[in-house]
């Protein structure tokens, strides 16, 4: 997931010198900060909402208000917040206290626990980066969610994974599986940083923000990954080009957030094929700000497209559908590798 961080003090200002207010608006909080706090909440989700003007915003406004009537203190505002993402429709964003989160998962598709025991199962357990050698010449590297808490964890999270490719000496490959099955999201960032030697340099993606009609791009260029006008990663030390690796990316409903967005980055890139199966739909960005220390607010305010301008708004669909078959444990039987092996050594051989 990709967050802005944004200037808590300006939205309290910006509060505090709005002239107008509706009826609903007076009710009074019983608590100066659960007042403050949902005030700028409504004001940034008013803003800066990707959903904003679908809907009828007085009315959410109203029955947000209404919702946290009675609130004495923060987190009796948490219902009324949960409440916004519901009306909103936004199932991406999410309100942080004291290291738990809250959201409304509406949208979410269900995940068929019959068709996908071995990933359920998966997910719930302990899994990290992991290189492996399938046959040779053929490469697989699993690529986990991340959770970057401190700085320069962006920088050790990305040289991980370049470390992991080195191990499979990319140079002697005919062809790689990127596995991204069990990649709900972290920092887009360390992911794309770490496989950067896979893409040519240019644009591999875009977050677009329908209301004003803008974008802001995503890509790779001089051993750097830049997020519009900002650097986001910095390759310290570059390594040869796998710019005409032949790639398969794996792809399901734990694919999300910020794995989707990585999957996105691969979009459009030459001798590569998705397969697998419909991801898991969060493929908006988050913009945040931080209210305390112990609070945090994330809302959906734009939606990923690819290199080439086609905008993905609820899902990524592979391109070689392959429904359940997963074995992390025994790859050489994972149904969805085998059918990636398969297409590279046609590729090959072609």
């Amino acid at each position: 997931m990709k967050t802005l961080s944004k200037l808590i003090c300006i939205l309290i200002l910006a509060i505090a010198l709005t002239p107008g207010i509706s009826a609903a608006q007076n009710i009074n909080l019983k608590n100066d900060s659960a007042h403050l706090l949902l005030d700028t909440v409504l004001s940034f989700t008013k803003h800066n909402s990707l959903y904003r003007n679908k809907v009828d915003w007085k009315k959410v406004e109203d029955s947000v208000r209404l919702t946290a009537a009675n609130a004495v203190t923060v987190k009796d505002v948490i219902p009324s917040v949960k409440l916004l993402y519901k009306l909103l429709g936004d199932h991406h964003g999410f309100i942080t206290y004291n290291n738990k989160s809250y959201g409304w998962r509406g949208n979410d598709k269900p995940v068929d626990p019959a068709t996908h025991q071995v990933l359920l199962k998966k997910i719930k357990t302990e899994y990290t980066l992991m290189p492996r050698i399938l046959e040779k010449g053929f490469g697989y590297l699993l690529v986990p969610d991340n959770n970057p808490t401190h700085p320069g964890d962006v920088n050790k999270i990305a040289r991980q994974i370049q470390d992991s490719l080195i191990k499979l000496e990319p140079q002697k490959l005919k062809g790689l599986i990127i596995d991204l099955r069990l990649n709900p999201g972290g920092d887009m960032w360390a992911m794309i940083g770490g496989l950067i030697t896979l893409f040519e340099p240019d644009k591999l993606g875009a977050f677009v923000f329908p209301v004003s009609n803008t974008e802001e791009a995503w890509g790779v260029k001089n051993n750097m990954v830049y997020d519009g006008i900002d650097t986001a990663y910095i390759q310290k030390q570059p390594a040869k080009s796998l710019y005409n690796l032949k790639v398969v990316v794996l792809i399901g409903p734990y694919t999300r957030s910020s794995g989707e967005a990585t999957v996105i980055s691969f979009k459009g890139r030459k001798n590569t094929l998705f397969i697998g199966e419909n991801s898991g739909g969060y493929t908006t960005s988050n913009n945040s700000f931080q209210f305390t220390n112990e609070i945090g607010f994330f809302l959906a305010t734009s939606v990923e497209a690819d290199r080439n301008g086609h905008v993905y708004p609820d899902n990524i669909q592979p391109d070689l559908e392959v429904l359940g078959g997963d074995n992390f444990d025994d790859l050489k039987k994972d149904e969805k590798i085998i059918t990636g092996l398969k297409w590279l050594k046609e590729k090959i051989n072609k």
